[in-house]
């Protein structure tokens, strides 16, 4: 019966895989962004009265 050993390079390959999913687990784990969509960010300036919107 053959036993395979991985390589040295392939357990540096693993761990970097490792490292890349710990990474993204962790962002996953954020809020999404807020993209200011549909949320007020101040309020809409008043329309000023001028000499001709005065009835």
């Amino acid at each position: 019966m053959r036993v395979y050993r991985p390589l040295p390079a392939e357990h540096e390959q693993a761990e970097h895989m490792l490292r890349i999913v710990r990474e993204c687990r962790e962002l996953l784990k954020q809020p999404p962004p807020d993209t200011f969509l549909g949320r007020k960010t101040q309020e809409v300036p008043r329309k000023e009265e001028t000499d001709g919107d005065r009835g």
